[in-house]
């Protein structure tokens, strides 16, 4: 399709896709949009009429991704190498919101003072907070990372074990049923393959063992540019999640509310063999995108004091950030801190 094609597209469009659908290989669907949000480019992104699951159409294939999140997706996104020290401090918060909310969505994952140290894994651990954290919890804690300055940032400032590589390449080092707990935070959106992705991580987890998943929710209120970009090769809502996770073999063990911002799944693998497809046929995706107007997005955003909302954490991370003179302090400072709020058994 030409790039004068894209730009006669609309939101409901049909379109016979390049790609099938990875989850249940239709290639009916209709168009959400059709240029990347952040670039402006031509970029269709469909809604397949079979279950629902939001795509790119086409889909790249797992070399040209391996390529472009090694070298050029930290880059392109974050305009950095290694991470700022006040990203460092957001995403430390973050991973301890993330831990108190496994916490309490399972059990038998908390360390006690007479219980063997779990394992962890961490694919897509970014700078390593997640596992930092964990192996400061006592597990024996690891990372996968495919962006080299990340991965290296990681290891050598905080001294934790992340292999950086591909996901592919990585998980076939790892003993199958040897891990107790195997998180991925905004890593799902990112493949192209998600099925075989996921059978493989529930082979590596022991029977006990959990997924702790987050992805973007992709009926969120946001601008109508901002939702669908080359980064992101799936889009979810909470229903396409969760027969996302039980067709790969999966059974759901707790989930957020599907009007979070950000959809959080916990789940264990119970067999290859998935469940059956319950279908998301009304294309939930299209019409949250049909209803996004600058206007009402704008309006709202004032109303709720967005604006100055997040200049104000803005300026309070930068000013926080600048009282720690690398990330290890600051991480060792923020966790000490949160320590007596930490879910115990």
């Amino acid at each position: 399709m030409n790039s004068h094609a894209l730009n006669l597209t609309h939101a409901g469009a049909l379109l016979n896709g390049n790609s099938a659908c990875p989850l249940c290989g239709e290639r009916s669907s209709q168009i959400i949009a059709s240029k990347d949000g952040k670039t402006n480019e031509p970029l269709i992104t469909v809604s397949c009429s079979q279950c629902g699951l939001g795509r790119i159409d086409p889909l790249p294939s797992d070399q040209e991704l391996a390529e472009w999140y090694a070298k050029q997706y930290r880059q392109a996104y974050k305009s950095a190498v290694q991470p700022a020290l006040r990203h460092i401090l957001r995403a430390g918060r973050n991973a301890l919101w993330r831990w108190q909310w496994l916490c309490q969505n399972t059990s038998g994952l908390e360390p006690t003072a007479n219980s063997q140290a779990k394992s962890s894994l961490d694919i897509g651990s970014s700078s390593g907070e997640f596992v930092y954290l964990l192996q400061g919890l006592g597990f024996e804690a690891k990372g996968i990372e495919p962006h080299e300055g990340y991965a290296t940032y990681a290891r050598n400032s905080l001294g934790i074990s992340i292999n950086n590589g591909t996901l592919q390449h990585c998980l076939s080092s790892e003993q199958p049923s040897s891990l107790d707990l195997i998180s991925m935070f905004h890593v799902l959106e990112h493949l192209p393959e998600p099925v075989a992705a996921l059978r493989v991580i529930g082979e590596k987890l022991k029977p006990e063992g959990f997924l702790y998943i987050e992805v973007p929710n992709a009926m969120r209120l946001c601008s109508p540019h901002y939702m669908f970009f080359k980064a992101h090769t799936l889009y979810f809502t909470g229903i396409t999640l969760r027969n996302l996770l039980e067709s790969s073999g999966f059974k759901i063990v707790s989930h957020s509310p599907d009007s979070s911002d950000n959809l959080s799944v916990v789940a264990q693998y119970v067999s290859a063999q998935g469940t059956s497809l319950i279908g998301e046929k009304s294309h939930p995706l299209v019409t949250a995108q049909k209803a996004r107007r600058w206007g009402p997005y704008l309006l709202q955003q004032l109303q709720e004091g967005q604006p100055l909302r997040k200049w104000r954490v803005r300026q309070e991370e930068k000013h926080t950030a600048k009282q720690y003179a690398n990330g290890q302090v600051l991480l060792n400072d923020l966790y000490e801190k949160k320590s007596q709020q930490m879910p115990t058994s």
